[in-house]
Formats: structure tokens, sequence, C-alpha cells
């Protein structure tokens, strides 16, 4: 189910908060993402799918009847906004070049979970190895159309923002940080990924073999011909 939060006038940025029916948006959400002057539209859409299906399903309803802006924003419902968060990673991504697909900031969990990740200098290397890029990044709508939308395969419902990140990567595309721009989750143990160890062992494996395998078979041949 679409919801229209907030409409601005000539919005740059679409926000998308994906929900599962029996979630809602949290009160620090409501109030956080007042703190920026960007116009925005702020969207939410509603099912039993997971949260990439949930985001691109309400970004093609919104679109049937509305023109998309020019970013698109993927906002978690426990998130809370820094201050300006969304003014200066627009600002970073403005007018970069066409290979940067996307712009990722700085973030913490408070909570269940109690940790910090810095917006370090983009590492294709590393991003095979791991995800260190929040989901809760702004993408330009341009490059998100060209890689062919939001990566919702149902086979993995986790790592779901890995996939999408190294399928911009294999295409080419890479992002920037912002490391000026933050957020807090407040993580509860029901709003991490579902799953234990060995579920989220045999989730990497099949992003390993069907997302970076192909990449690294990819520039290899590039750098021996």
């Amino acid at each position: 189910m679409l919801e229209i939060l907030r409409q601005d006038k000539d919005s740059k940025v679409l926000v998308v908060t994906p929900l599962l029916p029996t979630h809602s948006i949290s009160k620090i959400t409501k109030k956080t993402i007042k703190r920026n002057d960007t116009p925005i539209t702020w969207i939410s859409f509603s099912s039993n799918s997971n949260i990439p299906t949930n985001t691109q399903n309400g970004m093609n309803e919104y679109g049937l009847k509305h023109k998309l802006p020019q970013f698109i924003f993927m906002l978690d419902n426990d998130i809370e906004l820094g201050r300006h968060m969304i003014d200066r990673m627009v600002n970073k991504l403005e007018g970069t070049p066409d290979y940067i697909a996307y712009c990722y900031c700085s973030f913490e969990f408070k909570g269940f979970i109690n940790r910090t990740f810095s917006a370090i200098n983009f590492d294709g290397t590393k991003l095979l190895q791991h995800n260190y890029i929040s989901s809760n990044s702004l993408i330009k709508l341009s490059h998100l159309n060209k890689i062919g939308g939001l990566v919702t395969d149902a086979i993995y419902t986790r790592l779901l923002d890995w996939c999408l990140f190294l399928t911009f990567l294999k295409e080419g595309f890479i992002g920037i940080p912002c490391p000026e721009a933050h957020f807090i989750a407040h993580s509860k143990e029901d709003t991490i990924s579902a799953g234990g160890l060995d579920d989220y062992k045999l989730k990497h494996s099949r992003v390993v073999y069907d997302f970076v395998s192909p990449i690294i078979e990819k520039f290899s041949k590039k750098s021996s011909s």
C-alpha cells in the first residue's frame, strides 16, 4: 500500500520508506527528516515483500501518476537523521561524473547493536569482500534505471543492499562518500536482518557466487586483453 507522507514542490529526492505490514515509521524519523532544506517527496510502501521489493514497488506506483525526482533515497523506519544529512549528500552527489552513481554517509547503530561505521573512500576490492555501505544511501535515478532497478531477488532476503552496490560496480559505477553526513539507526532485535550465523554464511556464499565472482571474472578478462 502506497502512502504519500510529504510532497514538496520541485522535489529533488524521492525518499522511500519500505515497511512490513506490522511495522510503522518511528517518531524520531518523522521528526529528524525535517532537519533538511532540500525539497523532497516522502512516501512509504507496505507489503509482505522484502525491503528492496517494497521500495521498487513504491517507486513504480508513485511514478505512474507523478514524475520521479532526480535522486532516490531508501530510508529505514528507525533512522535518526543527522542535521542536514540529505542536504549534504545531495550537494556531494550533484554534478558528479557519470561513473559515480550514489552517495553514502557515516552511520551508527544504537540499541540491540552498538557500532559506528565511517564513510570511507570507495574501495571496490573491499566491497567484493563485504558490504561497508548502508542501504540508506542517495542514488541517481538515471543510474538505477541503467542497471535495471533495485536487486529484489527473493532468494537472498538479506544482503540485497550489498548485491545492489556490487551490481553498480559490475556496470562500471561507484559511490562517493559523504563523511560530513550521518545518521543513527535505533536497532531492536526484530529490526536486524532475520536469520542466524548459518543463514548469513549461506546468503554470503550465494552473493559471492552470483555477484562477486562474475565481477572478478569480468575485470580479469579486461586486464588480460
